[in-house]
């Protein structure tokens, strides 16, 4: 009786010690760490949108990086959406012309790269990013070399506006507090005329900034899908795997319907979201090309 009284506790460690890994391992809507490195020379990337090579535990994965929090001007202005997408830029920055957003541009990239010349750590949950492009990106975090969050360094030298995707940051600051922080730090660089606020118009941004929000939803009204979504009928994403941000590129699907769906999980046919609060026929119709259900990715 002895042994017996011996070897239980025993067996019962061994088998937490090896179910561990199954309850601490990260959810799909969970920050994860990977030292990274950049890979340069990659003529489509930009200040906000770049390719790395991350260390995934000793192997390396090749991934297309898309900030959080922020939005750097356009380097090109290709196709209507590029070129809709620049004058979005350059107004919202008070900019006169389309032509002043890219060569802004063309400096944030510059200064993403010269940031990016040290390793860095880049914090992920591997959500799909939207974008115009058709070109696989994940949203993510990036820690430099020097501790300094990429995006910060970008709003606060006046090469990026803060717009886009937000998350709970890895320390647990709040996305609603950190968004404010980066608005504070670009009125400092609007008002000390940093990056793109040297040529900026303070008289004009009220009047372009109030111009484009009419024109955008008026755009908005008769585009299907989203303008600035990654989603398409080729490439629908699953409702069963399908993260936060992800959900939120369906047109009519914020924080709290996304939330919803999440918790109506699992789904066998695409029709049950009408069971979801919130999702009625017309929202229901216009989410249903861009979605499926399955176990699989």
């Amino acid at each position: 009786m002895a042994k017996k009284n011996i070897y239980k506790p025993l067996v019962l460690m061994t088998l937490m010690l090896l179910l561990q890994p199954l309850f601490s391992a990260p959810s799909s809507n969970e920050l994860v760490a990977y030292p990274a490195v950049m890979q340069k020379n990659q003529a489509w990337a930009d200040g906000d949108s770049f390719l790395v090579v991350l260390d995934d535990k000793g192997k390396e994965r090749v991934e297309t990086i898309r900030l959080y929090y922020v939005d750097c001007p356009e380097t090109v202005a290709n196709g209507d959406s590029g070129k809709r997408h620049v004058r979005t830029q350059y107004r919202y920055f008070g900019l006169e012309k389309g032509v002043d957003a890219i060569l802004v541009g063309k400096q944030a990239k510059a200064r993403s790269e010269d940031l990016l010349a040290k390793p860095f750590v880049v914090h992920t949950t591997g959500a799909r990013a939207m974008g115009r492009s058709k070109k696989p990106r994940i949203y993510g975090m990036v820690t430099l070399s020097d501790g300094r969050d990429l995006a910060a360094v970008l709003v606060q030298e006046g090469l990026a506006r803060v717009y886009g995707v937000k998350k709970t940051r890895p320390d647990g600051t709040r996305s609603s507090e950190y968004e404010q922080y980066l608005k504070d730090l670009e009125l400092g660089a609007a008002v000390l005329k940093k990056g793109a606020w040297a040529k900026s118009n303070p008289a004009r941004v009220v009047e372009l900034r109030a111009r484009e929000r009419a024109e955008a939803k008026a755009l908005d009204d008769v585009v299907e899908g989203g303008l600035f979504s990654s989603l398409t009928e080729e490439d629908p994403i699953n409702l069963n795997t399908a993260t936060l941000e992800e959900l939120k590129q369906l047109r009519g699907v914020g924080d709290v319907m996304a939330k919803r769906i999440i918790s109506a999980r699992p789904f066998d046919k695409i029709e049950k979201l009408k069971a979801v609060e919130g999702i009625g026929d017309k929202t229901f119709d216009k989410m249903r090309p861009f979605v499926k259900v399955g176990k699989g990715k």
